[in-house]
């Protein structure tokens, strides 16, 4: 299926580059290269731990079974930032 703008649309209506490839899939891609290299053992569990969230709905976000919530996320980005030592940064839940 097209759209008239001539982007290709998938089947299940998630938004496809014009070179074909899923940009939904290729956020949820990066996301979890990225906890891979921060946690290379026990990657999951390591998310679930920051975030409060149980091990398996971590492990979907790494399979790309679930979609990222916003805390994994920002567990990620908190990390990241951690071990750059930018220190007047902090991540936050929302209230």
């Amino acid at each position: 299926m097209a759209l008239a703008s001539g982007v290709p649309r998938s089947e299940n209506s998630e938004t496809v580059r014009p070179d074909g490839r899923d940009t939904d899939q290729l956020v949820g891609s990066v996301l979890s290269d990225i906890a891979e290299r921060l946690w290379p053992k026990n990657t999951a569990a390591n998310i679930a731990a920051e975030c409060g969230c149980s091990v398996r709905a971590a492990e979907r976000y790494l399979g790309g079974q679930r979609e990222w919530s916003g805390d994994a996320i920002a567990v990620i980005v908190a990390e990241i930032l951690k071990r750059h030592r930018m220190r007047n940064v902090k991540v936050v839940k929302r209230s």
